[in-house]
């Protein structure tokens, strides 16, 4: 039973590696390849087709978007905080709606769990938009000594996590546990008709 945990852990972990640098390619491939290609397009019109201009512009707005979410644009470089801001912000404008974050990381973790984390609240906050009529949320993220503890939330209506979790559509829960477990955490998920609250501890 110990052998089949950590094939099944090691299974997962590789999973995601794959599935990010798949994402990482893709990404790449849409913000310098064919978004160059339609800014060339662009400036080969006249200067008054304001239409196509417009046109053009959303398309390369929605490339760049899909680029982000496929993998966060400057991750490795900027750190998980300011990428984590950045896509909060993001949910703001968007969607208008209320999220605020409070950060004390000092980068206590790998690129690749960071990485992780970020998906984790990205798939929370996903949740929380579509299904939880909640009218704010909030992530926290707080390194100590041993541990990382990532918080997400909210003041939405709230569900039954242990049917939720038995159903067959609850992938995007399922998501976040399984992501947990790979970096070597713990996610915990409790829920009342106030709102529900994600914990996830990971081991330093």
């Amino acid at each position: 039973m110990s052998l089949e945990k950590e094939q099944s852990l090691q299974f997962t972990k590789n999973l995601l590696d794959k599935t990010e640098e798949e994402r990482k390619r893709i990404a790449s491939d849409l913000h310098d390849s064919v978004s160059h290609e339609l800014l060339s397009l662009k400036h080969s019109f006249e200067v008054n087709q304001l239409q196509l201009n417009e046109k053009v512009d959303s398309i390369i707005n929605d490339i760049r978007a899909i680029s982000r979410n496929l993998h966060p644009v400057l991750f490795e470089k900027i750190g998980l905080e300011a990428s984590l801001e950045q896509f909060m912000e993001r949910i703001q404008n968007t969607h208008l709606f209320m999220i605020s974050c409070e950060i004390n990381y000092q980068n206590g973790l790998t690129t690749e769990k960071e990485l992780q984390i970020y998906r984790i609240v990205q798939e929370a906050v996903s949740n929380i938009i579509k299904y939880a009529d909640a009218i704010a949320a909030k992530v926290i993220l707080t390194e100590n000594k041993d541990t990382v503890i990532l918080e997400i939330m909210d003041n939405g209506k709230g569900f039954n996590v242990k049917e939720t979790l038995e159903k067959k559509d609850a992938f995007g829960l399922h998501n976040m546990i399984e992501r947990s477990k790979a970096i070597g955490g713990q996610a915990h998920i409790s829920s009342t008709d106030k709102g529900t609250k994600i914990v996830v501890q990971i081991k330093k």
